[in-house]
């Protein structure tokens, strides 16, 4: 049956995972259009096929590219225009160009006719060239009325394998860069529009959810041990404050009322204190409280800076993410990386769960960073050294924060649902062992009290053999008397031989267990002074008394038999509270093997305390192990 159960458990689980795994895969390709505008411009690793011809003041000449870093060309110092040219061959149904001009000149040509200039009707030199002078500068630029223009225009259908030519032009002691076009076509916009949005939603989606499932777990925490995990509700904190991030900056939120009625922009980095916290909250080390005061202030300090100071000075120098986010978040990962490498005696269930969670946060660092490499269109070295080590070294921290805290993220919810899971099934399991337990108690029991009244059958029957054996004997008839004895022996030795105190449940079943304790060479000693009947229910009595004598000659079982082994047990009414005390001696080390029903004997003890509003009292004292409690009964 056992068996049967645990088969069922595998598929279940299996069949959540390939779910979830579906799940995932239909949301990252739902994330990703295939129908994207492409930039065609080149970078000193990646080229698009293109020709290059300066105009200088010595004339047009052929021009071999040359990088200052990976995006600036090294052009000649006398560069007055650069022209680009290369054969189509991106099939783009309605193809359009699209270009960015930053205060300079743009001419495009297919096959060398004109599509789009900014000097119309300027004559042309033998190369092709215009050569505009100052005043045709300034009407080029009063006309496009601003510093940073974008331009679109559409190719003819039939511009596959044709030559494309774009020309920029420079004024002087102006930037020098080409210009260098983007294919796409009214379908790319509106597939970028549309997958952008549907991303957003799964995103928010997840986010959403994830704050549900943190709330129930601390509900369910809370259903099981009366007083649940609050740092769980961090969590939920943190989840919705993503979730309330990601609504603001996605394109459905763009155009609702959230961006016109509320200001949001100062969750872009504080949300993630709540998971700060958190996680230092789960500490053990002294550094618990610092670290938490620390996350206090970091998160008054982002507040503060993106609700005041970027509003008082807009064209400020500040980094997206600077340096000081880092190293919150540094701090933080090195505390609990030091609070976890330092415990030690791990079982072995442990370790896998440490390689579990490693491989789970390697494996969210290489999702990242796929992620951001296919962004960067493949260029694994671009995105390690301009991503990674540029902007570190500028001072933005944006891409190390973002790929430390989505593995810690996951780490976290991974570590939060599967001690969850655990937490519930180790309560089942303590609740079937307990129920088990309290079966066989009362069983047991009832079993008593059912020889309890043969006993007294017996006592009762017992004044009659003594007056028929008397009549025997007078006869003067020993073999008779002698048979006659022997008839009766067996229900003679069902009488026990002695009696703990009046109480008969408490009586049998610290009989059973003392008696046991003394047949194994343990130093039994009670004092059990209690009536025959008391206002508490004898499957509570039950309960606590078994597991408690239980765990106490488990305790002896365990010790050197060289050493004096011993159990002590005082029960007592001292008004309206049943006083109970059990000292045992116990080994120097507790036992930390996993043992069948390890453990489940104190809880078992501690609900019956609380449910007479009791509290339970295990510790080791000089004398040994001492278990305490004193039951509230109600008065008969």
């Amino acid at each position: 049956m056992k068996k049967a159960a645990g088969r069922r458990v595998i598929v279940g689980a299996a069949a959540m995972v390939v779910a979830a795994a579906l799940i995932l895969a239909v949301f990252s390709m739902l994330s990703v259009t295939d129908k994207a505008d492409q930039s065609l411009g080149d970078t000193e690793d990646i080229r698009f096929g293109w020709r290059y011809e300066v105009l200088t003041d010595d004339g047009a000449r052929a021009y071999e590219p040359a990088y200052v870093d990976r995006f600036d060309l090294r052009l000649p110092e006398d560069t007055r225009a650069v022209r680009v040219t290369r054969t189509m061959t991106e099939d783009v149904p309605q193809a359009e160009l699209e270009w960015v001009s930053y205060q300079n000149g743009v001419e495009v040509a297919l096959d060398g006719v004109p599509l789009y200039t900014d000097f119309p009707g300027l004559e042309r030199d033998g190369d092709g060239f215009v050569h505009p002078d100052d005043g045709q500068w300034e009407r080029i630029w009063q006309q496009q009325g601003e510093t940073v223009r974008t331009t679109r225009m559409t190719l003819p259908g039939d511009y596959l394998g044709r030559e494309l030519s774009v020309t920029t032009y420079f004024r002087e002691g102006y930037g020098q860069r080409p210009e260098y076009p983007f294919l796409g076509s009214e379908d790319s916009e509106a597939a970028l529009y549309v997958v952008t949005s549907v991303r957003n939603d799964a995103i928010m989606t997840v986010y959403a959810l994830l704050a549900l499932i943190m709330a129930a777990v601390f509900l369910v925490d809370l259903y099981n041990n009366r007083n649940g995990d609050g740092r769980t509700l961090l969590l939920c904190l943190y989840f919705l404050l993503l979730f309330l991030r990601e609504a603001y900056g996605s394109t459905a939120g763009y155009y609702s009322i959230l961006t016109s009625r509320l200001d949001l922009r100062f969750l872009e980095w504080v949300y993630m204190a709540p998971l700060y916290l958190y996680l230092v909250l789960r500490l053990k080390s002294r550094w618990k409280w610092a670290l938490c005061a620390l996350v206090a202030v970091w998160t008054v300090y982002e507040t503060v800076w993106e609700l005041i100071w970027k509003h008082i000075y807009p064209d400020g120098t500040a980094t997206l993410v600077g340096p000081v986010t880092l190293g919150v978040l540094l701090a933080v990962t090195a505390a609990l990386a030091v609070d976890t490498l330092r415990r030690k005696n791990r079982t072995k269930r442990e370790k896998r769960r440490m390689l579990f969670y490693g491989l789970i946060a390697v494996g969210t660092a290489v999702f990242y960073m796929l992620n951001r490499v296919r962004a960067w269109g493949g260029d694994f070295i671009g995105f390690f050294r301009d991503e990674l080590w540029l902007s570190l070294r500028d001072g933005n921290c944006w891409s190390w924060v973002s790929m430390l805290t989505a593995v810690i993220s996951w780490m976290t919810v991974l570590m939060v649902i599967s001690e969850a899971i655990r937490r519930t099934l180790a309560t089942h399991r303590t609740m079937d062992v307990l129920r088990e337990r309290e079966r066989q108690t009362m069983a047991g029991y009832q079993r008593l009290l059912a020889s309890e009244e043969e006993t007294r059958a017996l006592h009762h029957e017992m004044r009659h053999h003594m007056l028929a054996l008397s009549a025997i004997l007078a006869d003067g008839d020993a073999e008779r008397a002698h048979r006659y004895v022997d008839a009766v022996a067996d229900d003679l030795a069902q009488v026990p031989a002695g009696r703990y105190c009046q109480n008969i449940l408490v009586d049998s079943i610290a009989g059973s267990f003392l008696d046991q304790a003394a047949g194994e060479g343990i130093r039994v000693e009670h004092h059990l002074n209690l009536p025959q009947t008391m206002n508490i229910a004898d499957e509570d009595l039950s309960v606590f008394l078994s597991n408690m004598l239980q765990n106490a000659l488990e305790a002896c079982r365990r010790m050197d038999q060289k050493r004096e082994r011993y159990i002590w047990v005082d029960m007592h009414l001292r008004g309206n509270f049943l006083c109970v005390q059990c000292v045992n001696s116990a080994p120097d080390e507790p036992d930390t093997r996993e043992r069948q029903g390890h453990g489940y004997g104190l809880a078992a003890m501690r609900a019956v305390a609380e449910k007479y509003n009791s509290v339970l009292l295990p510790e080791r004292t000089p004398r040994g192990y001492s278990v305490t409690s004193d039951f509230c009964l109600e008065k008969i």
